[in-house]
């Protein structure tokens, strides 16, 4: 069979359930497509699993990092420190806020920020640590917490890609003051688009649900009592992701499948780098399967996408992250695109692997056979 007949293997895909598709019908039914039973619900069974005692849904990951921000009441020209290899989400919740994000270098063995270089970029200005769990691999948060404190700094946690993850035997988002997570198509679970709030802090709990509904009024509902946003995750779009939710279990065995899968395949392959899981990381819950690759490999990482896509398997590139922004970087003048060398190293070596959850055992032999047939050229 030639590779134009193969079955093209995406990078990610998933199967929505029969326990979805009947609290969607259950929305449609009573009419309940904008708020309702199932919003709270999803509020109240995922915060707990989090071990938070507030979850406050919103419209998108990207919206609960806002929500979050702006619930802590950052400011015009405030700094706020963000590990640099991450979603541009971060970098423009802040922004949102008139904030300035400041990139933290990552480590490059686990692609996680670099605790150790927090203290020396903080300045009078700086008002938070935003760490990023990226991939499912958890910040190590011990150090972050010491300095937080030290320099009375709020820690936000993005947690869009450590669903279910522990650091420590503590869930992360339940660690610093403020959480967030997203539900977008490709995350662990989904509402489709979504994200959530989540805090152990009555105050802040208060403050976002407020802010995410415009604010309205206690006494008069429509004298607003500050500038807020309509962030409201509509009921059906709860369906999805509660149904998603309650299957959580077999979803994280089948990433850890996919993870054991590629790693039995793929350890040991020359030039190839599969980041390392600290033991600090006591419940790690792969997102996607991300590796790097290094001149001990015959090509770079461009070359061998290149041989993958020509072969129908589809894959994605590291981030591009803060520091080379261009948008960001002419917008501040606080940063230059070389101030995060592993970051960088990243962008031009890193990618990931097909791991969507419908991903067969066959599917990811194939594309761990073709990445060792190009390191043997």
């Amino acid at each position: 069979m030639s590779v134009n007949n193969l079955k093209k293997i995406p990078v990610f895909d998933f199967k929505v359930g029969d326990l979805e598709k009947k609290y969607i019908q259950d929305c449609l039914d009573k009419s309940f497509i904008g708020q309702g039973f199932y919003v709270k619900e999803l509020e109240k069974k995922f915060s707990k699993y989090v071990s938070c005692k507030h979850g406050i849904t919103t419209t998108s990951g990207t919206t609960a990092l806002h929500l979050a921000c702006a619930t802590l009441g950052l400011n015009n020209d405030d700094e706020v420190l963000v590990s640099s290899s991450t979603n541009m989400a971060c970098a423009f919740s802040v922004d949102y806020c008139g904030s300035i994000p400041i990139p933290i270098d990552i480590e490059k063995e686990t692609w996680q920020m670099d605790v150790n270089l927090i203290e020396k970029n903080i300045t009078p200005r700086t008002k938070a640590i935003m760490v990023v769990h990226l991939f499912g691999h958890p910040v190590d948060m011990d150090p972050v917490i010491e300095i937080a404190k030290k320099h009375k700094l709020f820690i936000i946690e993005d947690c869009a890609e450590a669903h279910g993850v522990e650091y420590k035997g503590k869930k992360v988002g339940s660690i610093g003051d403020i959480g967030t997570f997203s539900f977008f198509a490709n995350k662990t679970i989904t509402c489709g688009e979504g994200g959530m709030v989540v805090t152990n802090s009555d105050e802040l709990a208060e403050k976002a649900r407020s802010l995410k509904n415009l604010s309205y009024g206690k006494v008069d509902k429509f004298m607003h009592e500050d500038i807020g946003f309509n962030y409201r995750l509509p009921n059906i779009s709860a369906a999805m992701g509660l149904g998603q939710f309650e299957n959580i279990e077999k979803i994280i065995k089948e990433k850890e499948r996919i993870y054991s899968r590629y790693i039995k395949n793929l350890k040991g392959v020359k030039g190839v780098n599969i980041p390392i899981v600290k033991n600090w990381a006591t419940k790690y819950i792969m997102w996607v399967f991300n590796l790097y690759l290094d001149s001990k490999y015959p090509l770079s990482r461009d070359e061998l996408v290149k041989k993958l896509s020509e072969s129908n398997i589809d894959t994605r590139n590291a981030f591009v992250p803060i520091n080379k922004q261009d948008v960001l970087i002419k917008k501040y003048n606080k940063f230059k695109a070389e101030s995060c060398p592993n970051a960088n190293y990243i962008m031009d070596n890193g990618f990931y692997l097909p791991s969507g959850n419908t991903i067969t055992n066959e599917e990811i032999d194939i594309v761990s056979n073709k990445i060792i047939e190009f390191s043997e050229k």
